[in-house]
């Protein structure tokens, strides 16, 4: 009993430290979601387990060690109301942000719906909620940047797809749905606005509305262009920019965020983008741990003024599900964007 003891109070440290040591140490040679998922398995699922039976060898032990046994049983029981919280609970708190924007180039007021990443392992009730939020939004314009569907277990996107249409098709929207291909979109790309509901994917090509006395001018970019800062093509993006009407409202989408770092300085009114999830797990005063992008850290979420664009990059309404992750969120609640487009005049005084 005295080894056994003696294995309760060592063993969970211990392990906790090697097996957070190796999984590290697979980083440059496993993928970086299969780490993630195996270290947030092991850290939230087995070492509260090896916690329970240590807490429950100390408490019974001939020369009881109480107080340890307390601790190693409150580490277990906070270690699972995080998995709990992070995968069951804030995954599912949708959140809808909302900006303004003043510009010269809208002549009446204008209400752009910013979406991303829903990212659907399988359709669900979630999914049905956000859809139904949508509806109860009724925004003139919805904007898509990317990553629509991440199909695990016996879902496919075969399977998935019908349902999706038949959310999107539900949604009145007067101006219409535009989208840009994200990384998991290879399979659906291309697809016409009918068998996606009226969505419509961009590929690094314009399209120009008027919305009453308003023209919008929108530019969608094609996956490899927002890969790096250094993808963007610069000459196309300024042959958009000198075929925008007079006084048109200038709109770039694209999937990552990275390609707005090179457009501070153009005469573009408004930037989307997705792909960070805002990192999903935020540590407070820190920031996401992650970014999945070459953007700053404070870049990855929100929306912000700089020079004279206006950006908005989105944590998703979903979360990232590549190499079998489970849903991880922690102060990082899933979201979508209603942006309100007010002539200058309207501005505050």
């Amino acid at each position: 009993m005295r080894s056994l003891t003696r294995a309760a109070i060592v063993a969970p440290p211990l392990l906790f430290i090697i097996s957070n040591v190796t999984l590290c140490t697979l980083l440059p040679f496993v993928h970086m979601d299969t780490v993630i998922r195996l270290t947030y398995n092991a850290n939230t699922l087995y070492l509260p387990l090896l916690l329970g039976l240590a807490a429950s060898v100390l408490f019974v032990a001939p020369r009881s060690r109480t107080r340890l046994a307390t601790t190693w049983l409150t580490a277990a029981l906070l270690l699972l109301s995080l998995r709990i919280y992070a995968t069951h609970i804030e995954p599912y708190r949708l959140q809808v942000r909302e900006a303004t924007i003043y510009t010269n180039n809208v002549r009446q007021p204008l209400s752009v719906l910013h979406m991303s990443d829903i990212q659907s392992p399988g359709l669900g009730s979630y999914e049905a909620r956000v859809f139904a939020r949508v509806r109860a939004l009724k925004p003139d314009m919805i904007l898509y940047t990317g990553d629509f569907l991440q199909p695990l277990g016996e879902a496919t996107i075969a399977s998935e797809l019908s349902e999706l249409a038949a959310h999107f098709r539900s949604l009145k929207v007067p101006l219409g749905i535009f989208a840009v291909e994200g990384e998991s979109d290879h399979a659906i790309r291309h697809l016409t606005p009918g068998a996606l509901g009226g969505v419509r994917f961009l590929h690094t090509e314009a399209v120009t509305l008027q919305h009453q006395d308003t023209v919008i001018h929108i530019l969608g970019l094609q996956l490899a262009d927002t890969r790096t800062r250094g993808a963007l093509p610069m000459e196309q993006v300024e042959r958009w920019l000198s075929e925008a009407p007079d006084g048109a409202l200038r709109i770039v989408l694209g999937h990552r965020p990275d390609y707005m770092m090179r457009l501070d300085d153009h005469a573009i009114d408004l930037c989307v983008a997705g792909h960070t999830h805002g990192g999903q797990v935020r540590v407070p005063f820190f920031g996401p741990i992650m970014t999945s992008s070459g953007v700053p850290r404070d870049w990855t979420r929100g929306f912000r003024v700089d020079g004279r664009a206006h950006f908005n990059v989105s944590a998703g309404i979903g979360s990232g599900h590549n190499k079998g992750l489970p849903a991880i969120r922690f102060n990082c609640p899933p979201e979508m964007t209603l942006l309100h487009l007010l002539p200058e005049k309207e501005g505050p005084r």
